[in-house]
């Protein structure tokens, strides 16, 4: 079984792979591109492995968090559309009233509803 190396456009380690053959010459192993016939590197924790030409570099992978806007809100730029569809009822409960007839379930249905118009009244 043959296996080669592959790389990215980089020259960074991806993965193993395995060639297809040739279907017009049988024995003969088809190279993807940027794949090397060379040993797969053992890579340390948290670091990835970048082929040089001739050996294999090996570099720490830096994890740097995204700093944490404490006064972000997700929340912020929402107008009443958007938090009237988040509050409303499911439709749902408004179509299974309907089709079993039972009005004291539409109301209901109604009732919270205009409670969160009121919640959030139109700008």
């Amino acid at each position: 079984m043959v296996q080669l190396v592959q790389l990215d456009d980089d020259g960074y380690f991806t993965a193993v792979v395995e060639p297809d053959e040739s279907p017009l010459e049988p024995g003969v192993f088809l190279t993807p591109r940027n794949a090397l016939d060379i040993p797969a590197p053992n890579i340390p924790p948290n670091h990835k492995a970048r082929w040089d030409g001739t050996t294999w570099i090996f570099e720490v992978i830096e994890e740097t968090p995204e700093p944490w806007d404490e006064q972000f809100d997700p929340y912020d730029d929402w107008t009443y559309k958007n938090w009237r569809s988040s509050q409303y009822p499911p439709i749902s409960d408004y179509i299974d009233g309907v089709v079993k007839g039972d009005q004291a379930q539409i109301d209901e249905y109604i009732a919270k509803c205009l409670a969160v118009k009121a919640k959030y009244p139109k700008e």
